[in-house]
This record gives structure tokens, sequence and C-alpha cells, in this order.
């Protein structure tokens, strides 16, 4: 039998802090305001989840090039055995307004191979990178290119749930705007990020002041994404 000590403390290996990193993903599933997944910037792109495009599966790379050119955040791809998936994210699209998904790609036939052992698994996210550099809360930072793949397994993502209690205003008004829109379009509302842009401003502008509380970080709405 657990005991509520042991339930506290299984709750609480669940929970991450919210924390300045602006590549960092927080998101929802299945059209739900709760529960909150936190993927860190650093778990998402690391060397480990990096693939090479030649392993990616055409129709993948197809739709990630589809989503450069007409500046799409992500796409839902479901294979034709029934409708589950990943999600493809494009992070370059990513903005500071929220930004529907693009029209879903059916992949024919069977779940689609990454090489020749392994294949792709409902839930998981195929992330299509920017240039950038990440840095890890251990100190240790890594470079990004654009172009490169990264498969996040679902076992990875679905371990960070944050607690209600610890988000921040904003990721709360975030998520629910997404959401709400959502529900008002009838369309995937998939990702906003609040944090500044880098846009250069003319130079008798005064400097903008700093708020203080931010997110720093993609928010995401999977509403495809069942549990």
């Amino acid at each position: 039998m657990t005991t509520r000590k042991q339930q506290r403390s299984l709750t609480m290996s669940n929970e991450i802090q919210c924390t300045n990193d602006r590549r960092g993903i927080l998101f929802t599933i299945d059209r739900e305001s709760n529960p909150v997944y936190q993927l860190e910037s650093s778990a998402w792109a690391s060397a480990e989840n990096r693939c090479n495009e030649s392993d990616i599966p055409p129709e993948i790379r197809d739709k990630a090039a589809s989503l450069q050119e007409t500046g799409k955040p992500g796409a839902f791809a479901h294979f034709l055995q029934g409708d589950i998936g990943v999600y493809v994210i494009y992070e370059k699209n990513i903005k500071n307004i929220p930004e529907a998904a693009d029209d879903d790609l059916v992949v024919p036939g069977t779940r689609p191979k990454l090489d020749n052992s392994r294949g792709l698994a409902a839930y998981d996210l195929v992330i299509c990178a920017k240039n950038g550099t990440i840095c890890a809360e251990n100190g240790e930072s890594f470079e990004t290119r654009e172009g490169d793949y990264y498969i996040v397994r679902c076992q990875s993502w679905s371990r960070f749930v944050l607690n209600p209690a610890l988000r921040p205003g904003f990721v709360e008004t975030t998520k629910e705007v997404l959401l709400l829109l959502e529900g008002l379009h009838r369309k995937n509302f998939l990702s906003m990020s609040p944090d500044p842009t880098d846009e250069r401003l003319p130079p008798d502008v005064v400097t903008p002041t700093a708020v203080p509380v931010g997110i720093n970080c993609y928010v995401l709405n999977l509403s495809r994404f069942k549990r």
C-alpha cells in the first residue's frame, strides 16, 4: 500500500520548475487545459534525439519543406491505419502570435521507418530545428543547425508533468488562448511564443522595459494527441 508520503514523493518526481528556457516547450494535449507537459530544450535537442535527414521518412521531409514555405509552425501526420500519428514541428515558424497548424499529412501504408531498425511511434514529436545555441542547466552548451531533425519519443516527454501551482500566469493565459481559438475556429491553433522578438529598434526609440515575469519558452497545443 502506498503511503501519503510516498504518493507525495511520486508526484514531486514529475514536477519541473519553470525555467528561463527560451527554446523549451510547454504543451497540452487532447484539447484539455491540464495537465501541462514540459520539455526542456536540452532534452529535446539532445544528441540521442538527432536523426540524419536521410533517415526521416520522405513524407515527413516533404511536409517540413512545405512548412518552411508556408510559414506554418507544424502539422499532424497520421498513419493510414488509424487516427494516430506524430506532430511535425518547424521550430523557426513558432511566432509571437497564435498560429494555426497546417493541413494534416496522411502517411500511406504502415508506420514509416526512421532507419532499418525503428519506426515512428504514435505521439512522437518530429522537430525540425533552427540555428542556435542551447545551454543546459549543467553549464554545457551545444549548437543546433537549421534543418536538423530531432525525434522525441512520447516516453520522454510524458514524464515532464508540471504542477499547476508552479506555472506562471503567462503560461496559463497563452495555453488558454490557443484552446479558445481552436474552439472558436474548429481548427488546431498549434503554437505561440510570447517571448519578445529579436527585431532591431530605431536608435531614437527608448529601450523597452522588461516585464518582471515571462514564459521564455514555446507553448504548443497538440490537440490531436490523446491520453
